[in-house]
């Protein structure tokens, strides 16, 4: 509640919290912080249980400053009430003392949001245990807050400890917003955001202004491509206008000229028909005799034809009789050679006889030695002996051949076994591939995991990472605990010596600037890790075993999760009932157990009775550890795939050996074959002389029965001989006939030919009046051949002109049928030319057509619808290039006001955090990262803590918790004198801090805060 008199705001917290399990001891006892009773309460004590005389103190607080905190049933506190002072505060105290509950308490109070604080996401999760709950309406607190410029969303102002190592992890352009938000002008903030807002409307109309005028720049482009189709084809168009009036005119044009041809036609023809007649009456009294005499030459023609087919005839007739002849005289010519060759045959065979004799005695000298039988015992007997001992070595080369075929049937068996198992280990390997897909929204781990993968030969030893890839769940029903209490560290990578740490942190960190966590304890083992109690002794208390024994890793991993996480102080059981959880925290050997799905933490007060307190968390479900390698499973498939492996190579081994005997068994194989070819070519040859013995004898007895042939074949030749000669006289007594009957057909031949003479001599003479006569009437007979023709010709020509001037006229009045009115007075313009005009005039604007080559009338339309597209772009163009000058125009003056205040602003910040590494005997330094774009301007600070180091960016991951620790603190009262909120929360500020910087921190602390007139 807020009143404006004192400008004091009271927060009063009180909700219930809905635990399932029984209240600690502690529940009954009222915590409240202590006051020394010898303490004077001053402005810079801020425990002062009393309000009364402090309007002096009051006037120092700032409107929205924090001036009492009440709690009621709140965490670990029954009820508390206290004062803040009006400068610096400082809550002092061992663990679980509750410190960071007070900070909680503010959080909640002024309205926000559980997710700010980095603990449970409810707030009944914050109401002591067994209480009741009560609702507040935020509404109205939130809106007061907000009126008095309190952000507990900004880390430059509130800063819990579970958000310490996030400020140093927030990038420049948040820490920027953020340090605005804190100590900035509240148009500040307006100007940025404006600032931004500007900058992506002018990058969005750039982008959409330039996309217009390259399509633009295209369109014209293609339009001035086709600019010159489209007034060629204009040109075009009226030259084709004009091409259709000569068109239609000169029909007309011809028909006039073919008219005046068809006149002159009929004249010259009618003209001709006359002079035909006039000659065709001179010559009629010649034209009588000529077809006498014609009639004469015919008769005689007939005449001297059947004289000469008369002649002809007897003339083949005698041609047959001489050849009769001639066939006789070569009938004779050829009975004389044939008995000539009978002769000559009788010569021959005695010739023959002779030869015949002297063979029998060859071969009849030949067969007086017998050969050998090719089937004699000893060729038997070696065949017998070659071909057994051959079947012996073909029944070993069979044995030896089913053997290698089972040797490869069991091969084939076990290669499909080791397929088997291997398909086996890979869908247990799948597990690795499944827990990266889950990381791929960690794009730097990703990229840590693929050069790791890349360039293990550049590291000395084994380099895990990340965790959650390298740790298997032995019962993945503590899976879900086992990723909660991992936390942020499944991600870490752990070296197990310390040169790859330096190679990896340098690799990844300094020169590809990824934000990953990389740990090294080479100096630590897992014999630093006991547990508090034995397993047996650990299941007296209801628990199954401690959290180590559920995960199974490399050594490595498993020290660094016992240094990280205590995973071997951990005891986990499966059911919250099988916990006796009153007697685990009377007990206090443990500070954290899992039961069930919850995860309860114990801490004790170090003060007065030393109570213990209880909280309980439910474990999230599993994101990463949803599966898990069955490590038996692998192990006995990995010792069934060695000892196929192991069959394998014996298999080998023995397939080789059979291999090589089958390859001697082949060889003497091969030697049997050549022994059993040498034995048949010796029986073949026996064989190849017997036969040979045998046709000997079968040709003695043919030569024999030659010879009695041709001895006894005289009596024959003697016989053809007789039968010719008797052929020759039969001939001789023909061939006499055959004269006598051609001297007959010769003298009737003789008198045939006088006959066709007289007959040629008369046709002769006949012909020759007739030519005579037809040389007389030549001249006469020509002109009127000649009027005949001209006649003939003027009549063809006048038929055409006549044909051609109907179709012209029928033509032109076609044409002329459909064309307007305009074309019609165009065309009377046309009427004074001549057809010669006409046809040049049509010739020479076909060709100025012919030269503006043909467009397709789609190309004039896309030609016109282009253009109007263009200048549609073009005034959408215009309107995005004003605005564009408009927001220019308004980032300029923005900027103009905020970049010379932010300027001022961080050169302030930068100088008191300078000062204050200074006085630590360090180097620190805040500037401001511009970019073109203004959500991308950012703050760097730069700190350097040793004197061999340069200004490095403060980061996650480079530096130390101690040394983020430090900035981020001296980076907080940096802002403290410039603070626009009336008051500023750090929690555990001093997370990893060494001794001395711790001093030296609280000193400028101290320092810083208590200046007048600063936030509280």
């Amino acid at each position: 509640m807020a009143q404006n008199k004192t400008r004091i705001l009271e927060t009063e917290v009180s909700e219930e919290q809905s635990f399932s399990r029984a209240s600690t001891p502690s529940e009954s006892c009222n915590k409240r912080m202590r006051i020394d009773d010898n303490s004077c309460p001053t402005p810079s004590s801020p425990w002062n249980t009393s309000r009364k005389g402090k309007s002096s103190q009051e006037d120092r607080y700032q409107m929205g400053s924090i001036v009492r905190v009440c709690l009621k049933n709140f965490v670990t506190y029954d009820s508390v009430e206290f004062y803040p002072g009006p400068n610096l505060n400082m809550i002092i105290g061992p663990n679980g003392t509750g410190k960071s509950t007070i900070v909680c308490a503010i959080a909640l109070g002024l309205g926000w949001n559980t997710s700010l604080l980095g603990r449970a996401k409810e707030i009944s999760d914050f109401v002591k245990h067994g209480q009741e709950r009560q609702n507040v309406t935020h509404r109205e607190i939130q809106a007061r807050v907000a009126s008095i410029n309190i952000q507990v969303d900004n880390l430059c102002q509130f800063l819990p400890q579970d958000k310490v190592c996030e400020f140093s992890q927030m990038s420049p352009p948040e820490l920027l917003t953020q340090t605005q938000k804190a100590v900035g002008e509240k148009e500040m903030i307006e100007w940025h955001e404006r600032l931004i807002e500007l900058r992506n409307e002018e990058k969005s109309i750039s982008t959409a202004a330039k996309a217009d005028g390259d399509q633009i720049d295209n369109l014209e482009k293609r339009n001035a491509i086709l600019e010159r189709d489209v007034t060629r084809f204009r040109e075009r168009e009226a030259i084709m206008k004009r091409v259709r009036l000569y068109e239609l005119r000169i029909p007309f044009a011809r028909y006039g000229i073919a008219k005046n041809l068809y006149d002159e036609l009929k004249e010259v023809r009618n003209e001709a028909h006359n002079e035909y007649n006039r000659l065709s009456k001179e010559n009629e009294p010649a034209n009588a005799r000529k077809s006498e005499l014609e009639n004469n030459v015919k008769e005689l023609t007939q005449e001297k034809k059947q004289c000469s087919d008369s002649f002809v005839k007897k003339r083949r007739e005698m041609e047959g009789v001489a050849g009769k002849l001639e066939k006789t005289e070569g009938e004779i010519d050829t009975i004389r050679k044939d008995l000539s060759s009978i002769k000559r045959k009788e010569k021959m065979r005695r010739t023959r006889i002779a030869q015949l004799r002297e063979e029998i005695s060859d071969i009849e000298a030949k067969l007086q030695i017998p050969p050998s039988k090719p089937d004699s015992p000893d060729l038997i007997r070696r065949f017998d002996d070659v071909n057994n001992r051959m079947r012996e070595i073909t029944s070993k080369i069979g044995n030896n051949r089913e053997l290698q075929s089972q040797i490869d049937g069991e091969n084939k068996i076990l290669y499909r076994d080791m397929a088997s198992f291997k398909r086996q280990l890979q869908n247990l390997e799948d597990v690795r591939r499944r827990r990266l897909d889950a990381l791929r929204n960690e794009p730097a781990t990703i990229a840590a995991i693929e050069w790791l993968d890349q360039n293990r030969d550049r590291l000395n030893s084994r380099v895990y990472g990340p965790v959650c890839l390298e740790v298997n769940i032995k019962n993945m029903h503590y899976a879900d605990a086992v990723e909660a209490l991992l936390g942020h560290f499944m991600k870490t990578f752990v070296c197990e010596v310390e040169q790859d740490y330096h190679i990896v942190t340098k690799a990844l960190c300094d020169e590809k600037g990824l934000k990953i966590n990389v740990v090294c304890f080479s100096h630590l083992s897992m014999a630093k890790f006991q547990p508090p109690m034995s397993n047996n002794q650990l299941r007296t208390h209801g628990f199954e075993s401690y959290l180590l024994d559920q995960i199974d890793a490399p050594p490595t991993l498993c020290t660094a999760i016992c240094n990280e996480a205590q995973f071997h102080r951990i005891p986990v059981a499966r059911n919250e009932s099988d916990v006796d959880h009153k007697n685990v925290e009377k007990l206090f050997e443990f500070r954290k157990y899992i039961a069930g799905d919850t995860s309860y933490s114990i801490t004790a007060s170090k003060y007065g009775r030393r109570l213990k307190q209880s909280y309980t968390t439910r474990i999230r479900p599993a994101r990463i550890f949803t599966n898990t390698i069955n490590v038996e499973s692998k192990r006995i498939l990995e010792s069934q795939l060695n000892e196929i492996q192991i069959k394998l190579k014996e298999n080998e081994q023995s397939l080789y050996r059979l291999k090589r005997e089958e390859q001697q068994l082949n060889g003497s194989l091969l030697v049997l074959n050549e022994e059993k070819a040498q034995i048949s070519e010796e029986k073949n040859k026996a064989r190849a002389a017997l036969n040979e013995y045998e046709k000997l004898k079968i040709r003695l007895e043919s030569k024999n029965s030659q010879l009695g042939r041709e001895i006894n074949r005289p009596q024959s030749v003697q016989y053809e001989e007789n039968v010719l000669k008797e052929k020759l006289c039969e001939i001789a007594r023909k061939r006499g006939q055959l004269a006598e009957e051609f001297q007959n057909f010769l003298d009737e031949s003789m008198q045939l030919f006088s006959g066709r003479v007289r007959a040629s001599l008369l046709h002769l003479q006949a012909v020759s009046e007739l030519h005579a006569l037809e040389r007389q009437t030549q001249d006469r007979d020509d002109a009127l051949k000649q009027a005949h023709a001209r006649f003939t010709d003027a009549n063809k020509k006048f038929l055409a002109a006549k044909s051609e001037a109907k179709r012209l006229l029928n033509a032109a009045n076609s044409e002329n049928e459909e064309i307007d009115e305009e074309t019609r007075e165009a065309l009377q313009e046309l009427n004074g030319m001549s057809l010669e005009e006409l046809e040049d005039g049509l010739a020479s604007d076909r060709a100025k057509a012919n030269l503006h080559y043909t467009v397709d009338p789609n190309v004039i339309q896309t030609y016109d619808n282009r253009k109007a597209q263009i200048d549609d772009l073009k005034s959408k163009l215009l309107v995005k290039t004003n605005r564009l000058e408009v927001l220019m125009k308004e980032m300029a003056t923005l900027r103009e006001n905020w970049e010379p205040q932010l300027n001022e602003l961080v050169k302030q910040i930068s100088k008191e955090f300078s000062n204050a590494f200074d006085r630590i005997g360090c180097v620190g330094e805040v500037r401001i990262s511009t970019n073109d774009d203004y959500d991308k301007w950012g703050i760097d600070i730069l700190v350097k803590f040793r004197d061999n180091e340069k200004l490095q960016v403060l980061t996650g991951q480079r530096q130390s918790g101690g040394e983020r620790s430090v900035s981020t603190i001296m980076y907080l009262m940096a802002l403290q004198e410039l603070a626009k909120t009336p008051f500023r929360v750090v929690d555990e500020i001093n997370q990893g801090m060494d001794p001395r910087n711790e001093r030296l921190v609280h000193s400028q602390m101290i320092q810083t805060a208590c200046r007048p007139n600063t936030a509280q």
